[in-house]
């Protein structure tokens, strides 16, 4: 299953991304966290890896990466068709992941320097990577996106199962669900909503705010423990009782394409 978490900047994407494929993990899983994030550079952290090398370094560099796909585009290569390869779990480059047991953390790049611009590359290159994928009925990617919905208009979403927006008590945070469920509509993903650093009353709010509030499939209160271990850069600690629930949806999502593919 491939699992993109969405949302606008600032309303935990990472700290979900990192929950989720932790507790993946601890359950035996094997995950795959695809950082698509090219401003933020502390996700290594909270999942407790080394930062990868930046996936841009299989075509050695930036330039060559727009260079192959225009190329492809030229040659009439079909769309959807993985300039990568194939890679499955055990075979992703150990040159462009960083693992730590059966969790493998790749990120297409980082923005490092002011003349570099655009991140329809980046985008690009998540997307070839997602399509050359293999993936066995025990294996998990987790999709941490950047913020805002860019990568929706470059039909990233097509090549996953399933979006889940972050939504935190911010108006501007409920606009943005709002726009990312009309978009994963459009790209027929199954779209949910999980709202994050709420207390009682201000996830009564967002229930209320919210227009299908029956897509919210679980609730991560404030936690000062995690807040800690964001600060400090640590592991986040197991245990959250939302994680559960999202990961209870996802399973019966992968069962009931399980049962419509025989």
């Amino acid at each position: 299953m491939k699992l993109m978490i969405c949302g606008k900047g600032g309303s935990g994407k990472s700290t979900v991304t990192a929950l989720l494929a932790l507790h993946y993990a601890a359950q035996g899983k094997r995950v795959v966290v695809l950082d698509t994030d090219v401003s933020n550079t502390g996700l290594n952290r909270i999942l407790g890896t080394d930062a990868p090398p930046d996936l841009t370094g299989h075509f050695t560099g930036e330039r060559s990466m727009r260079e192959a796909m225009r190329n492809a585009r030229q040659q009439g290569i079909p769309r959807g068709t993985p300039l990568l390869g194939r890679w499955t779990f055990d075979t992703i480059p150990p040159a462009y992941s960083a693992r730590t047991g059966n969790l493998a953390l790749v990120s297409v790049g980082k923005i490092r320097d002011a003349r570099q611009f655009g991140k329809g590359r980046w985008t690009g290159l998540a997307r070839q990577f997602l399509t050359g994928l293999e993936l066995s009925a025990n294996d998990r990617v987790i999709i941490d996106s950047d913020a805002g919905v860019e990568h929706l208009s470059r039909n990233l979403g097509e090549a996953c199962d399933a979006i889940i927006s972050v939504t935190d008590p911010t108006y501007e945070s409920v606009r943005m669900a709002t726009t990312i469920s009309r978009m994963a509509d459009k790209a027929r993903t199954p779209f949910f909503i999980v709202l994050n650093k709420t207390n009682a009353d201000s996830s009564a709010a967002l229930r209320a705010a919210l227009p299908d509030p029956s897509r919210i499939i679980a609730d991560f209160r404030q936690d000062v423990s995690i807040q800690k271990a964001g600060f400090s850069g640590s592991p986040l600690p197991p245990g959250n009782p939302a994680v559960a629930l999202v990961v209870g949806k996802m399973d019966g999502l992968c069962e009931e394409r399980a049962v419509t593919a025989l």
